[in-house]
């Protein structure tokens, strides 16, 4: 079974890259939100862990191209 990652991954090297990039780049934004309003410590350190990782794959993804 593939991680949403290496399906991504795969539909960018297929030339879907702009498709997958805007979609993540948009999660990235509603967690960045949930983040910034979020007064859980807990939650917040498991939201920062989330858009760290995002954020290397965003940045994988985008040296595709």
């Amino acid at each position: 079974m593939k991680t949403r990652f290496e399906k991504d991954y795969e539909e960018a090297k297929q030339g879907n890259g702009i498709e997958i990039l805007s979609s993540r780049k948009t999660q990235l934004e509603v967690l960045r939100r949930q983040f910034k309003s979020c007064r859980n410590t807990f939650k917040r350190d498991c939201l920062k862990q989330e858009i760290i990782r995002l954020e290397e794959e965003y940045r994988i993804i985008d040296e595709l191209f």
